[in-house]
């Protein structure tokens, strides 16, 4: 007779939770923290999604919160490299923007997820807050003011500091690319569907450039 873990009727095997693929629950965690928040996610409700017991989501990540930081550690590593690998790029430093710019212009149209997520925490001093400035923000500001000084040796640039700079990015530019169906109310129709957000992401890298590296 082959070993089989004790199982209560009517409830998931004791490891139902080990074959739940891991990107997947972490992905759903993720989703689903965006789109309600911290508070209104529970992992009871996490469960009933995957089809797994309460208890062993518990067993498998701990506490909401430790879910919580797994799961936005898995989604930022993600996404960040992305952006951030321009800075290592060997270019002068104004190309180097140029394609910083564009290239988080583009981001925003493929990780609206991200941006209802700090929309969300930015708005209130939490410890998940401190996560995402400590482990996230705070490094891709200290690399962009680095990038900014470099090019303002060589020629002028606008005055803007990068908390500013970055707000325009993410809550500019990626919550024009996160609330589609406000968009669609306003007119913006094709500007921001699939087919044609890429495209658009490009005309605001440009129009962004074009104020920041403006001549006095």
């Amino acid at each position: 007779m082959l070993d089989r873990p004790l199982r209560t009727r009517g409830r998931p095997a004791l490891n139902a939770c080990d074959a739940v693929d891991e990107d997947r629950l972490l992905g759903l965690a993720f989703a689903t923290f965006a789109e309600r928040g911290y508070e209104g996610t529970t992992l009871r409700d996490l469960s009933k999604r995957l089809g797994v017991s309460h208890n062993l989501l518990n067993v498998r990540f701990g506490r909401k919160e430790d879910l919580w930081t797994r799961a936005v550690d898995w989604r930022m590593a993600q996404a960040s490299s992305f952006v951030a690998s321009v800075f290592d790029e060997k270019a002068d430093p104004e190309i180097r923007l140029r394609h910083l710019i564009h290239r988080f212009c583009l981001w925003a149209t493929l990780n609206a997820d991200i941006v209802a997520l700090t929309n969300v925490e930015g708005c209130r001093s939490t410890w998940r807050l401190d996560h995402i400035v400590d482990c996230f923000v705070r490094p891709f500001q200290q690399r962009l003011d680095e990038l900014l000084e470099a090019v303002r040796l060589r020629r002028s640039v606008f005055d803007l500091s990068t908390p500013a700079l970055m707000a325009l990015l993410v809550q500019g530019v990626g919550y024009y690319f996160s609330a589609i169906p406000l968009q669609q109310r306003l007119g913006a129709g094709a500007e921001v569907d699939s087919d044609h957000a890429a495209g658009q992401a490009a005309r605001l890298a440009e129009f962004v450039l074009a104020a920041l590296l403006s001549e006095p």
